[in-house]
């Protein structure tokens, strides 16, 4: 459960940081961010299968 919410509150610091940079930068920004959003959700996969 503390991870879930650790996900989500990185999914706000990053929408909210997202809004003081430029179009280009965004775009950057948003490729990165959903990548770590998708190893983040695929970490928390594996590590219930594991258990």
């Amino acid at each position: 459960m503390i991870k879930i919410v650790f996900i989500v509150g990185l999914i706000l610091v990053g929408l909210l940081a997202a809004k003081f940079v430029d179009e280009k930068m965004q775009k950057k920004i948003a490729i990165v961010f959903v990548a770590l959003v998708a190893v983040a959700v695929l970490s928390l996969v594996v590590s219930e299968l594991i258990r």
